[in-house]
């Protein structure tokens, strides 16, 4: 994916040792800020890289949800929500789940879907490690702070996990990423550059997650690596269909949405002020996870439909050694 956009990941990178820095030589001024930087970069860029979503369908050569039409789409879109929502209500263990998993999924689909895979398991067992990476390692790291936030979404206590168990695990992801790369590298499933842009990647990463507190951890990789590159990949999608589509037009169409969910997030903390409840990490979360999962099926159909119709930069880039 680096190799795609490399201004943008260099800017990345950088912007992550800074904040690891940051962490280590004022780690008090990064904990009193990071609800602050996190909120402000999920609302500025984390919810504007799926507004998008209803032209991505209009784009889409096959029907999904069994229709072309608008108004079904709105309306799966919406039923898909309320059914999510229902199930944080009845069994949030069960839904924050299944969250889990198809984020897993989803993260790892955005970072690899350039490669060249063998077959579709190769492809999904890949997704769904280097997702598990990205969104376990920071949580088991910084589990205390993660308890909280869980056990706040499930109405329940979450066992403790010994320290050095959490850490070996997320060691072991690392490794297991990192090896796996290789392997696709050996394999000339990936080129040289991207290989070599991938190693960086991952210790950018591995750095950023274990020493950055975990809400900025995780909102620096969700809003840099994975909204912005998705942000990208749209627009290359809307490109070759209109050949004269810019970042202009995104941010013109990606707008009304993005005001309806930064609206309605404010409503809900509105009501939490008026009924004097403490601010609550783990409903926020919530309220994302049922407004970005009908955008995680989308964007896997906006690939699945660019595998099927590779570009001659993916296909350099899986031959190219």
């Amino acid at each position: 994916m680096t190799a795609r956009y490399p201004i943008l990941y260099r800017t990345i990178q950088a912007l992550a040792v800074a904040a690891v820095l940051l962490s280590i030589v004022l780690p008090g001024v990064v904990v009193q800020a990071q609800l602050l930087l996190a909120v402000g970069m999920i609302l500025f860029v984390g919810i504007p890289h799926g507004a998008t979503d209803y032209l991505i369908f209009q784009s889409l050569s096959r029907p999904m949800w069994g229709s072309r039409e608008m108004t079904q789409f709105y309306f799966n879109y919406v039923l898909l929500m309320a059914a999510y929502a229902l199930l944080w209500w009845l069994m949030p263990a069960l839904a924050l789940a299944v969250f889990i998993f198809i984020s897993m999924y989803h993260f790892g689909q955005s970072n690899w879907n350039y490669a060249a895979f063998s077959s579709k398991w190769a492809a999904y067992a890949t997704y769904l490690l280097w997702g598990a990476f990205v969104l376990l390692t920071p949580i088991l790291w910084h589990y205390g702070s993660a308890q909280l936030i869980i056990e706040s979404i499930i109405g329940s206590a979450v066992p403790a996990i010994a320290k050095p168990w959490r850490e070996a695990f997320c060691i072991s992801l690392f490794v297991a990423n990192l090896w796996l790369t290789l392997y696709y590298f050996l394999q000339q499933q990936i080129s040289r550059r991207a290989f070599m842009d991938e190693v960086v990647n991952l210790f950018v990463l591995v750095l950023l997650l274990i020493n950055v507190p975990l809400l900025l951890a995780f909102t620096i990789y969700f809003v840099c690596w994975h909204s912005l590159s998705s942000m990208m990949d749209q627009i290359r999608f809307f490109r070759k269909r209109q050949s004269a589509y810019s970042l202009r037009d995104y941010i013109k169409n990606a707008l009304p949405l993005s005001v309806v969910a930064i609206a309605s997030l404010g409503v809900f903390a509105f009501a939490q002020a008026k009924m004097q409840l403490p601010v609550n990490i783990g409903l926020v979360f919530i309220f994302i996870s049922v407004v970005t999962l009908p955008h995680m099926l989308l964007i896997d159909r906006l690939y699945q439909e660019e595998e099927e119709q590779p570009t001659g930069v993916e296909a350099a880039l899986a031959t190219k050694n």
